[in-house]
């Protein structure tokens, strides 16, 4: 009976022993997770599910036409311009740092394209001589004078020519201060041309240039002439008369409008 007891006694200190070494185990493998803390549990790992559809390509979304900058520029131009106002309305009457920066951005965007405009419009210029206006009436001081000598040599020809088949008939006052201005201005012009001038006194009076005038018979009343210093291009074998100048103007006027009025070939009987 004693030996019984005894073995049953021993039986139970091994267990005993058994499951504390197991404890002191895993204690000691758990010292060992210390980065674990305190949330020693741990949940198992998740298995992957095997999708076991066919990959499909993402959905794509299909991007905005871009709008053809060709297909209506007026109606493009005309928003933008609307833009750029109403952002300029907005800054003024709420001027806040984020109205006036955009309106300020919207500007500088329409002073690019106005300089890439320019500079285009300067390229093509260059290599297409027929839309470049400089070389009919050219900037460049050399080429100016070199355009205003072959222009006045031009006219000079012209106008000499002019003369030969027309007079001028000129009325003044000698009271008109504009008629003693303008009398030295169209005696010059006369001379340097040779055309001859009629000149007729509307108040028997003189006028510098034209010591021997006519005295009005009527003609200024026929012509209508009510403003002096008067001017009139006569072609006498026509009888045609054409008005040229009222008041003062210079040598280089007279002479555009004495050539532009025969280029037109207009006139009237006297």
């Amino acid at each position: 009976m004693m030996m019984r007891l005894s073995c049953l006694i021993l039986t139970a200190c091994l267990l005993t022993s058994a499951t504390t070494w197991g404890n002191t185990l895993q204690s000691a493998q758990w010292f060992d997770r210390h980065a674990e803390g305190w949330f020693w549990y741990v949940a198992p790992p998740v298995e992957e599910e095997n999708d076991k559809t066919e990959d499909k390509p993402p959905t794509s979304i299909p991007a905005p036409a871009l709008s053809d900058p060709k297909a209506n520029p007026k109606e493009e131009l005309k928003a933008f311009q609307e833009k750029l106002d109403n952002a300029q309305a907005l800054a003024i009457m709420h001027p806040t740092d984020e109205n006036v920066a955009a309106y300020l951005r919207l500007q500088k965007q329409a002073m690019e394209n106005s300089q890439r405009f320019a500079e285009v419009w300067q390229q093509v210029v260059w290599v297409t001589p027929e839309l470049d206006h400089t070389l009919v009436r050219p900037t460049s001081p050399k080429a100016v004078n070199t355009y205003y000598d072959t222009r006045n040599e031009h006219r000079k020809v012209r106008l000499e020519s002019i003369a030969r088949t027309h007079g001028l008939f000129y009325f003044f006052r000698e009271s008109c201060p504009y008629c003693r201005r303008f009398s030295p201005i169209l005696k010059s012009f006369a001379t340097r041309h040779g055309f001859h001038v009629t000149a007729i006194s509307l108040d028997g009076g003189t006028s510098p240039g034209f010591p021997n005038p006519r005295f009005d018979n009527g003609t200024a009343r026929r012509l209508g002439v009510n403003t002096v210093p008067a001017v009139y291009l006569i072609e006498p074998r026509s009888r045609s008369v054409q008005p040229v100048s009222f008041g003062l103007i210079g040598p280089s006027e007279l002479e555009e409008r004495v050539i532009t009025l025969i280029d037109k070939n207009s006139g009237g009987a006297l």
